[in-house]
Parts: C-alpha cells; structure tokens; sequence
C-alpha cells in the first residue's frame, strides 16, 4: 500500500511533464501562412470569405496567397473552400434528412441551383443521387453517428455569386475529435504504474521458496518475444513530437510526398488527389485517393499502418493532427523542396535505406554528366533566371522550385545578384512590372501560365530588351511540369533543362 500510495503521488508530476512538453511544443511549432490561412477558413465558415479579404488578413496578396497554397496543398484558397463546403454537405446529405436546399443554406448557397450545379461539378452526380446511392453503405457503416445525434444546423440565409463564397461553420460533430490516443496513453501509464506497485509490493514480503522458484521458472522464449515486438517498432521524431511507427511500414498513406515514395520502390495505399494527378508520375494504379481536402473516413478505410503528411496538409484534414492520429501512427515531416534530402529521409522513415542510397548515388552521378555536358556551351560569367507570368501577377523564382533547385543548386550556375540577395537569400517572390529587368539575367526559363496572355503582352517588351532577350537566350518551360519538387519530377525537369540548353546552343 506504501507503494501504490507513493505511485499515486508520482503521478501527477508524470501529468504535468507530459502537459508542459505538449504546451512547448505547441509554442514551439509555428503554423506557417498555409496552416494559419486554413485554420481561419475552417473557424469563419459564416462569414463573407474572398481570396483578397483572406489575403489581406495576412498581409499579402491575393496571387501569392494563392501560389502559396498551390504549392503546398495542390489548390488554391477558394478552391480549397469550396471543397470544404463539398464536403460538408456529403456529410449533412448522409448522416441527415434535410432537405437539400436546407443542406444548400446551411453551407452558405442560397441557390440551391447553384449549389446542385457546383455539386455535380465536384462529385459527378446531384445531390440526391449521391445521397440515394450512399445510403445503404451509410446505414451499415458502424462510424455513422445516430440519427438522434443529428441536430439540423441554424439556417441563415446569404447573397451567393460566383466571386464571394459566403458560408455556415460545420453543423455536425466529428468522430475524430476526441483525443483518444493521449487519453489510451495515460490509461496505460497507469496501469503500469500500477501493476509495477503491486509487484514490487509482492516482491518485498517474505520471500518464500515456492515464489522463487515461479520467478526463476519464467520461459525463456518471453524475453525474446519482448525484444522480437520491441524490434517492430521504434520511435520516430518529427515535427509534433515524437511517435512510435513500424520499423518497416507495409501500408502507407501519404498526403503529399508521393515521387519520393515511389522513387525508392514503395508504392502507399492512399494519396491525395493532388499528387495522384502528377502527369509525370508512371503507375499510380492501385492507389486510393483519399481527396482533398482528405477524408479521414475514407483513409480509416484503407488500414494503413503509418501515415505521413505536411503540416498543411494535416490541418486541411478534418479534426487535423489528432484525427489522423487516431487512425494510425502518423508523422509531420518538412518540405525540404530538395529530392537528395527527401529521398534519404523516406528512406530513414520506411526502412528503405539501401533503396534511398542507390537513387541519390545515381542522381548525383547523373547531375555529374550532365555538368559535364552543358560545360562546353555555358560561359563562366553567364546569369540565369527563372520568371514566371500569370494572369494577375509576375513571379521570380529562387532555388527551390519551377527548376530554380536544378540550375542554382545542382547543376550550379549563377543567378543574377537581385536574384541571388533578394529572392535566394531574401523573401522576394512577386514583383511588379517596371523592376523586371533588374532580375533576368543573360539567360532566361520563361513560364507563362494559362489565361496569362494579356499580362504577357505588357512585359514581353521587356523581356525582348533584357540580356536574355537581346541574346535569343529565352527558353519556355511549362509551368505544371516544373511546379513540383519530388524526386521523379525533378529528373525530368532535369533532361528538358538540359537538351534547351544544349539544343539552344547548337
């Protein structure tokens, strides 16, 4: 009884060291722009929300916001709103009876035309369709909540058009958002605080002979099996903390480093749409999309065994971190933007080590070649720079993406000086008309989105009277093709990078 007495007195402290690490780490984690701007999407469902007025919370605008959350999470803000609202109303149509223009109401489509339009769009079928061809499956899906848990959400009427998206904050309450697994943990920490008092209480009374012996008569094979389970498993750190995963993961989920898993042999059992849509990536039969934003559902389905996300892409989950947490072991990694890294570190993370050196052996040995190819037609003092138009914007590009990470870091050669202090070693990105010259250097990667055509016509004398231009050193690159950073992408980033400059050259 001394001992459990002493346990129970430990206890709390073992509660208030776990309780100021989580507080730390919370602190410490700092959401970057992405996560804050869904975090304010997610809160302000009835509120009037326009990609300028979101921007401008943030002090930015609107095509950088936007550039951000393409870059990170596949789609843009309204975008990422409006399948937001998608998806609540698939929630609303099968775990309700509302009608569908109260379903349209509460999500904040006052025209319920509009809405079953932008349904159709989205899913493929109308609203009741969907809800009639769902039904079965919802009735006999043990994860639906009870019809009396239904409560029909306050309806509040809005002005909808194709600019303004308004809507209604989630009328339903998620299975996801209770913290079961801090919860299981403290239930365990317990009992084994206090299975350990009580065996130590036994422990030190009268030693008998017939104790002794039960103790030395323990099998064997139990210590092995102990090493054998512990060997499964380890503990991984990232950015929430630290979780404990499978040394070598068989079913993976990953919500957005999809080339970096098939680049090392291993194909997951769920990706988002966005980078199941990678026309650059060859076989992804066999792969679940779980959607976007993803769909916690839809993921507890597959079974998988560890699951791996951004930042970003964990908070555009319903129910966020803890949601996904409760599915199966899940980690937080960084956007290095840099295959080299992010090849090694998947190779750390799914027990492809072997797998990870092969690639990045062959990689550096292909970017040696090709150095080596392009040396004869390259000067020692030529420039390089990356710009890229859109409809509503102009953007200068550093040494991560859209070919930046291949021409500066890899293949190393030089950007302008503007480039190189305001853009690589700055936080210059969007630039206005008048200051391009400053940036483009004696030769130009020029990528013109789709729509851009009118913006093009009012810097194209500019460009025609820089270095590049005046040197007929201007190659045009596609813009989807070189927006992502994977491992696969980047390899074939690299060979068009190369044959515009040797062919370029020739």
């Amino acid at each position: 009884m001394d001992k459990l007495q002493a346990q129970s007195v430990f206890l709390p402290f073992v509660y208030e060291v776990m309780r100021q690490v989580r507080t730390l780490a919370k602190e410490n984690s700092r959401p970057n722009l992405v996560t804050e701007a869904i975090h304010y999407i997610q809160e302000h469902y009835r509120e009037s929300i326009t990609a300028e007025e979101l921007a401008g919370i943030y002090s930015c605008s609107a095509s950088y916001l936007s550039r951000l959350f393409k870059n990170q999470i596949g789609v843009g803000p309204i975008e990422y709103l409006i399948h937001v609202r998608i998806h609540k109303s698939k929630q609303l149509l099968l775990k309700s009876e509302a009608r569908i223009q109260e379903i349209a109401s509460s999500i904040g489509y006052a025209d319920v035309y509009y809405f079953s339009r932008l349904f159709k769009k989205h899913t493929g079928c109308s609203p009741l369709q969907f809800r009639e061809d769902n039904r079965r499956a919802v009735q006999n899906n043990p994860l639906r909540l009870l019809k009396s848990s239904i409560v029909t959400p306050k309806l509040v009427s809005h002005n909808e058009n194709e600019i303004c998206y308004q809507c209604n904050g989630e009328g339903d309450t998620s299975m996801f958002r209770f913290s079961r697994p801090a919860f299981g943990a403290m239930l365990l920490l317990c009992t084994a605080l206090l299975l350990n008092a009580c065996q130590t209480g036994s422990n030190t009374g009268s030693n008998t002979g017939s104790n002794t012996g039960a103790a030395e008569s323990q099998p064997a094979s139990a210590g092995v099996a102990t090493e054998s389970a512990a060997a499964e498993t380890r503990i991984y750190e990232h950015l929430k903390g630290e979780t404990e995963i499978p040394v070598k993961p068989q079913r993976v989920v990953s919500l957005y480093h999809l080339g970096e898993l098939m680049a090392i042999g291993v194909k997951p059992v769920g990706a988002t749409t966005y980078i199941l849509s990678n026309p650059l990536l060859s076989d992804t039969s066999g792969i679940e999309d779980i959607g976007i934003p993803p769909d916690p559902e839809k993921i507890l389905s597959l079974e998988p065994d560890l699951i791996v996300t951004t930042a970003p892409f964990a908070e555009a989950v319903e129910g966020g971190y803890e949601a996904l947490s409760q599915i199966a072991p899940t980690i937080v990694v960084e956007q290095h933007n840099d295959p080299i890294k992010d090849v090694e570190m998947f190779g750390d993370i799914l027990g492809k080590q072997e797998e990870a050196k092969r690639w990045n052996e062959a990689f550096a040995t292909k970017i040696a070649d090709y150095k080596e190819k392009i040396a004869p037609f390259i000067g020692a003092d030529e420039t390089f720079s990356i710009l890229n138009v859109r409809p509503d914007a102009v953007f200068i590009y550093g040494d991560t993406n859209m070919g930046g990470n291949i021409l500066y870091r890899y293949l190393g050669l030089k950007p302008t000086e503007k480039i190189k202090n305001d853009v690589i070693n700055g936080e210059t990105w969007e630039i206005s008309t008048e200051v391009i010259p400053d940036f483009i250097g004696d030769r130009l990667f020029l990528a013109v989105n789709e729509g851009a055509e009118e913006e093009l016509k009012k810097v194209e004398k500019l460009i025609k009277n820089s270095p590049a231009g005046k040197a007929g050193k201007i190659y045009n690159i596609d813009f989807d093709t070189f927006l992502l950073s994977d491992p696969i992408s980047v390899e074939h980033q690299l060979n068009i990078i190369v044959d515009l400059l040797v062919v370029g050259n020739k």
